[in-house]
């Protein structure tokens, strides 16, 4: 599985295994048979393409391409995969197959390519780059919803991770209860056993230590959006129940 993956380590975990079981021979042994793996690994940008070219569709969707969307993606994009491969990725996106592969094939390549537990991680890169521009549009939230859907995702966590991308202070005081309520998946009309219980779910399934060998921009970007799921037990605990 490859994905916001940092993966130069591995070859020297390998080689530290290897001599505690069978010495310098097994050190030599372990560090050579890694390193042709995380050699095919990194050689292999089929994931990092496939999302691309959904990042392209998003920002495309509303037939006015934002820069500022354009720029989040490629700044993004550096800090996740490095500059030189980001580079290659752009470059080899022009000219790969997977430029033109439907949405639900480019779906299929990512979860092909990552472990399920780390799906979350890319609705809320879409969304990310989909609000830089400070909205959301119809075509945007349509094209990430299916997405959503084909990752295994339900409308009302669709729905929560959204609304980790709408700032709280454009929201009005009396729509506090709404919007914090939205982004643990809730309605209006949840209870108080509803609240306790979206919030333990969406604690567990975005926490982020279950982003373990993700990079560095994904696993702050998760810190960030768990904190405001925190945030939204907090506040519905004071001021709703």
């Amino acid at each position: 599985m490859v994905g916001f993956f940092d993966v130069k380590y591995y070859k020297w975990i390998a080689a530290i295994v290897g001599w505690y079981f069978a010495g310098i021979l097994g050190a030599i042994i372990a560090y050579s048979i890694v390193s042709r793996y995380t050699r095919r690994l990194t050689t292999d940008i089929s994931f990092e393409i496939a999302l691309l070219r959904i990042c392209s569709m998003i920002i495309k969707s509303d037939g006015n391409i934002e820069s500022i969307e354009v720029e989040t993606v490629r700044n993004y994009f550096k800090r996740a995969f490095g500059f030189e491969r980001t580079n290659r990725i752009f470059k080899e996106a022009k000219v790969s197959p997977i430029r033109d592969y439907s949405l639900n094939q480019l779906v299929q390549v990512i979860k092909d390519k990552l472990i399920p537990s780390k799906f979350y991680s890319i609705l809320q890169f879409l969304y990310y780059v989909s609000s830089s521009d400070g909205k959301i549009t119809k075509g945007e939230d349509e094209i990430i919803y299916l997405v959503g859907s084909q990752l295994g995702f339900t409308v009302e966590r669709i729905n929560a991770i959204r609304s980790q991308f709408i700032n709280s202070s454009s929201v009005a005081s009396d729509d506090k209860s709404e919007y914090y309520l939205n982004i643990l998946g809730l309605k209006k009309s949840a209870t108080a056993d509803e609240i306790k219980t979206a919030y333990r779910s969406l604690a567990k399934e975005f926490h982020p230590d279950k982003l373990s060998g993700m990079s560095k921009g994904i696993k702050d970007m998760a810190k960030e959006k768990f904190q405001l799921i925190q945030e939204a037990n907090e506040y519905l605990q004071k001021n709703y129940i």
